[in-house]
């Protein structure tokens, strides 16, 4: 019997092992949508929704709809904004189209920003294999900036 439930433990840390994820961890709904996909025929099929508070997204790296190059270390560009009152958009670089990488097996976490900081939200993004690529402050999300603005 502990052999059995050993058994299905692993099974299910091994399968989220294998998929990018979107953790929503703040207080607000936050939108997501991959970039144009490659191949026209799958665009309408590609990653986009919003995901609630405290919840999250997954996308198995083999699913080319929704990570394009099939491998888990393929890169896949992200999207992400914030919704609400005011919105923030999260990526790099600031002041452009909101753009987050990730990894076919990665995570992206967005949470509240910890530190006393102009920015209440940041992204965190690990890769497939762990590494944490958005160093000890995190992506900071930001409020969009509106033409003509600095």
């Amino acid at each position: 019997m502990i052999r059995l439930v050993i058994a299905v433990l692993t099974a299910c840390a091994a399968s989220s092992a294998h998929a990018y994820c979107v953790y929503n961890e703040t207080d607000r709904e936050i939108s997501v949508v991959q970039e144009r996909h490659p191949n026209a025929m799958r665009d309408e099929r590609k990653l986009k929704g919003t995901i609630a508070p405290k919840e999250h997204v997954c996308c198995e790296f083999h699913k080319l709809d929704c990570n394009p190059e099939g491998r888990a270390n393929g890169i896949v560009n992200l999207e992400m904004r914030i919704l609400g009152d005011p919105p923030y958009v999260c990526g790099f670089p600031a002041g452009r189209e909101p753009n987050v990488k990730v990894t076919g097996a990665g995570t992206i976490r967005i949470q509240r920003n910890p530190r006393q900081s102009a920015f209440p939200y940041i992204v965190r993004v690990r890769t497939h294999d762990g590494k944490n690529v958005t160093g000890p402050r995190g992506l900071a999300c930001t409020e969009p900036k509106t033409r003509g603005s600095p």
